[in-house]
């Protein structure tokens, strides 16, 4: 479940930024948002038009996630969704850990501290899996992917520890 989770919104993200990078990219501006008197357009609906083309770009962001070395999204908080949660990750390879926090390395030289609390939920992949685990059994020199939530100071909520380099 969690794995589905975080595929969703790294998909989002990766959407998101591609989006921002093409308009920044074009040098345009949005078209401004259309007035209430003016929903109605003339031209045919677009959904319907390509069975399937949805569905290959969800499959397409899959594969990109799959080599995402980090991320930054945001979600509504709450039953009542009346505020947001800012969401990290990051990919890459342990350069320090104790008790209280894991900093990551991500390939291209982006680092990350996140605080570990009792809450942190700690895997392994001995198995295909993970297995339950502690923090005591991340290494420097693992390769990790670590899921948090915060804006200036990071807290894990999720730490995968994968195989080592």
């Amino acid at each position: 479940m969690f794995k589905q989770i975080v595929l969703a919104g790294s998909a989002a993200a990766v959407v998101l930024g591609a989006g921002t990078a093409a308009l920044a990219a074009s040098g345009s501006t949005p078209a401004p948002a259309a007035s209430p008197s003016s929903t109605a357009s003339s031209q045919p609906a677009a959904h319907g038009s390509a069975p399937g083309k949805a569905a290959r770009g969800r499959d397409a962001a899959k594969r990109q996630l799959r080599h995402a070395l980090h991320a930054q999204w945001v979600t509504r908080a709450g039953k009542d969704k009346t505020g947001f949660v800012t969401h990290d990750e990051i990919r890459g390879q342990v350069t320090a850990v104790s008790a209280t926090s894991i900093t990551v390395k991500a390939a291209d030289e982006v680092s990350q501290t996140y605080s570990v609390t009792s809450a942190t939920k700690v895997h392994t992949r001995a198995e295909a899996r993970g297995k339950a685990a502690t923090i005591s059994e991340v290494h420097a020199g693992d390769r990790v992917v670590v899921t948090g939530t915060g804006t200036s100071t990071l807290t894990a909520l999720h730490v995968m520890d994968g195989a080592k380099k």
